[in-house]
């Protein structure tokens, strides 16, 4: 199972999702400051409460321990899950899948539990590429951010047996040459299309450019022109600055889209993403956020730059309407800068990729995803005609400084169509009903509705009258359906677009009629001897349906019994008999048997 849970919200529920950037650190550095290294295979994950808030909690069977003491089945916490009606999204946590065997580079919290060092970096799958290569790969989609040189980080594959031998040896103290890198393993992220196809922002609905809740919709504040007031909970400390500078000019390249961010406060508030809501949009900085596994900043090495995202919203009840399209509303949200970026000098952290990152979770807490993945930020979105994709945007989940931290054409094209006066949702209307038919019982009947309205539109068949939802039919998920249906029934279907409402179609009705099929007698009758004055019982076998059996002696044309058992007359001399079956659609007759009939035995008399 995968440890973040995607569901359907209702109204006044928690939600959070944010992603994390990175400065990502060597691997030797992130082996060197886990508690723990373990080779492992997944159990099972379930979702429970901590102090930590709400948790999935997966059982790994530990096969090897490189690093630390665990042994036998160790539970590693992660945040994220659904539980009692509260929901906490979090993309940016690794993911389990039952039965896989990983690599895991643990932290041990104050509390003795495991968490996954710093995210998606401490994680690990095994893994064979084209060439039969087994290796050893973290979810590049998931990691964001530079590398300790300042160039965009590019996710490397290792070849797993060297990867090992390589932690092993740093595990041990030793200082080995890091020649695990597979050399043929392309990164999925060579797969975003390039900007020569970049479509027009009127191709692509508001949804498309926001991250993905339950049911497909987006979240989006409802309040612009209105202002959103943010807090600055804390100052930055050292080299970097107090961080208000960097925070107001974050706003300003947003605002110049058509959001309108506000440092409304500067009041003392270490509340940041990871906390329960509190009502306040909070940006503060060296924040510990050792409780999601992400351990500090190191100046030299790298690590995790910070998290922001959305933190809670309304869906259900609670939702908005703009453009013709559906969103929940967002009712706060935070950023949280990770601790240790304080101590960094301008050298060791360029001042241009801590603001970067700041104006990168900024654009998290509008709602966006990442440029150049899908809303679940799992994949690429190249490839999927109705995201607009591009590598080259402050949203790319590669950062780029060198875009001067300024909006670029996904990012405006995003703000204009959730923010601004960006394309209208048509909703998904039916211009051709689908229409009934009749058939013989056994054969199979099409059905085809025709809609319109933004796409993409998805169908869903169903039984019964028209707004009944109760039986769909599985699989039927297509414009046009073949069915096959035992009896008489009426179908339906309802079109889904980008935005409500749905559009139910009339009820379509397949008459189906059944073939008359004229019985068989499938048995045959036995010839008997019986003694004089005996009666026999005869038996039909036969198939049909509304079979009457009547039953016939010799060549009498008037039948002398009825019903699959005859039971005959006494009989004095040798007799034939024949059934025969009938129904509105004809007869079958049987073999004729013959009944013998002798006369008993007289004993002699004695004298």
């Amino acid at each position: 199972m995968r440890a973040v849970a995607l569901a359907v919200f209702v109204c006044g529920i928690a939600v959070r999702s944010f992603a994390v950037t990175y400065v990502v650190p060597p691997d030797r550095f992130e082996i060197e400051r886990a508690s723990a290294v373990v080779i492992g295979r997944v159990l099972g994950s379930h979702v429970e409460a901590s102090p930590f808030g709400i948790e999935t909690v997966t059982s790994i069977s530990v096969e090897l321990a490189i690093k630390g003491s665990p042994a036998g089945v160790i539970q590693v916490h992660e945040p994220g899950g659904t539980l009692g009606g509260e929901t906490r999204l979090i993309p940016g946590v690794p993911s389990f899948v039952d039965g896989e065997r990983m690599l895991l580079l643990l932290y041990q919290r104050e509390d003795g539990t495991y968490v996954v060092s710093d995210l998606q970096l401490g994680s690990f799958r095994f893994v064979r590429d084209a060439y039969g290569q087994e290796l050893l790969v973290r979810d590049e989609s998931e990691i964001e951010g530079w590398d300790i040189h300042g160039s965009p980080h590019r996710e490397p594959h290792r070849l797993a047996e060297s990867f090992l031998h390589y932690v092993r040896s740093v595990v041990g103290g030793e200082d080995p040459a890091e020649d695990y890198l597979a050399e043929n393993a392309a990164s999925v992220e060579g797969n975003v299309r390039s900007e020569a196809i970049h479509a027009a922002v009127n191709a692509f609905t508001a949804t498309s450019y926001l991250l993905f809740y339950g049911s497909g919709i987006g979240a989006r504040w409802n309040v612009f022109p209105g202002t959103v007031g943010w807090n600055q909970g804390n100052s930055e400390t050292g080299p970097q600055g107090s961080g208000t500078a960097e925070i107001t000019e974050a706003f300003g390249i947003w605002n110049a889209g058509g959001p309108k961010y506000v440092l409304s406060g500067k009041i003392a508030n270490p509340n940041g993403f990871l906390d329960a809501p509190d009502g306040t949009n909070n940006i503060v900085f060296e924040k510990n956020l050792t409780s999601a596994g992400l351990q500090p900043f190191n100046c030299t090495s790298g690590g995790a730059l910070g998290m922001g995202g959305m933190t809670h919203a309304n869906f259900g009840a609670g939702t908005h309407v703009f453009h013709g399209e559906t969103f929940a509303t967002t009712l706060e949200a935070d950023v949280s800068m990770n601790q240790g970026l304080g101590a960094c000098t301008t050298n060791q952290l360029p001042s241009a990729i801590f603001k970067a990152g700041i104006v990168h979770e900024l654009g998290h807490t509008l709602g966006f995803r990442h440029s150049d993945q899908n809303r679940t930020l799992t994949a690429s979105c190249s490839g999927d005609p109705t995201l607009d994709c591009s590598s080259n945007a402050i949203m790319n989940h590669i950062l780029a400084v060198g875009l001067s931290v300024q909006l670029q054409a996904w990012d405006n094209a995003a703000v204009s169509a959730v923010y601004g006066s960006g394309p209208a949702c048509t909703p998904p209307s039916i211009t051709v009903q689908p229409a009934g038919s009749a058939i013989t019982s056994g054969n199979a009947a099409q059905l085809s509705v025709t809609a319109t309205g933004t796409s993409p539109l998805s169908y869903q068949w169903f039984t019964g009258a028209s707004g009944d939802v109760s039986t769909p039919v599985n699989g039927a998920t297509a414009a046009t359906i073949v069915v096959s249906p035992a009896t008489t029934t009426s179908f339906w279907v309802r079109v889904t677009g980008q935005c409500a409402p749905v559009a139910n179609s009339q009820a379509a009705v397949v008459i189906v009629t059944i073939p008359c099929v004229p019985p068989q007698v499938t048995g045959s009758l036995k010839d008997q001897t019986v003694l004089a004055g005996s009666t026999v019982k005869l038996s039909l076998d036969y198939t049909g349906q509304g079979v009457t059996v009547s039953w016939f002696q010799g060549a009498n044309a008037n039948p002398i019994g009825s019903g699959q058992i005859f039971i005959s007359p006494p009989l004095t001399q040798t007799t034939q008999f024949h059934a025969r079956a009938a129904n509105s659609c004809g007869a079958a007759d049987s073999n004729t048997v013959t009944i013998t009939v002798q006369s008993p035995r007289r004993r002699p008399v004695l004298h």
